[in-house]
């Protein structure tokens, strides 16, 4: 019975495996991350592609994935550590690395 269930967990994960890779606790989940960009960093940053841009000054989320060496780290670090005209904006863990596998979602594949 036993190599039964092993065989259909794996082929669960075949399956539906980008599904269940979003509800894994501890894994990041970019989904979740752009409904926290659209409703948190869409005033300022371009977030998605049905948006207007609303400061050219301010690079849009699409650049700032796009730049070389860009690790979701690098992007964590800026929210936690803005730099002006950039505010503060109070994220858990959870929340910070679900808006950077989101932003970084958004880079140019090859």
């Amino acid at each position: 019975m036993k190599p039964l269930v092993v065989i259909s967990a794996w082929l669960s994960l075949l399956v539906g495996g980008t599904a269940l890779a979003a509800t894994i606790p501890g894994q990041p989940d970019p989904v979740h991350g752009k409904a926290l960009a659209e409703s948190l960093c869409s005033n300022c940053h371009l977030v998605g592609s049905g948006q207007e841009h609303v400061n050219a000054d301010i690079p849009s989320f699409r650049e700032i994935a796009n730049v070389p060496g860009r690790t979701a780290g690098d992007i964590i670090g800026f929210i936690i550590l803005p730099k002006h005209p950039m505010p503060e904006i109070p994220l858990t863990k959870a929340e910070l690395a679900d808006l950077a596998a989101y932003i970084i979602s958004l880079r140019d594949q090859p």
